[in-house]
């Protein structure tokens, strides 16, 4: 039973380690960190990626009008001038997808 209850202790203290290190993996895992819209425009030409796709890091805004950094990755390059809203919970950026407005 002992054995049972330090094994118990150690994973709860490495999980607990794992999800206060800030990063795209534990902050896209951690049910803590709020998951927020970012809406952001193309207005420059990503960075080619091997073996395709391109980097795109770009200034957007929230709903609430604050402005944030986004870094996230498209399987082509985007059509200048386009609005885009981009799914982020904390450093993770997820789903990408067209503004509707």
């Amino acid at each position: 039973m002992k054995k049972i209850m330090g094994m118990l202790v150690v994973l709860a203290v490495a999980i607990v380690g794992f999800m206060a290190l800030p990063n795209e993996v534990t902050d896209r895992l951690n049910p803590l960190v709020p998951k927020d819209e970012i809406f952001v425009q193309i207005t420059e030409s990503g960075t080619p990626q091997s073996p395709g796709g391109y980097d795109y890091t770009l200034a957007g805004f929230n709903a609430e009008g604050e402005k944030r950094e986004v870094t996230f990755y498209a399987g082509k390059e985007l059509r200048k001038n386009a609005f885009l809203k981009v799914y982020a919970k904390g450093s993770y950026v997820g789903d990408v997808g067209r503004s509707s407005g």
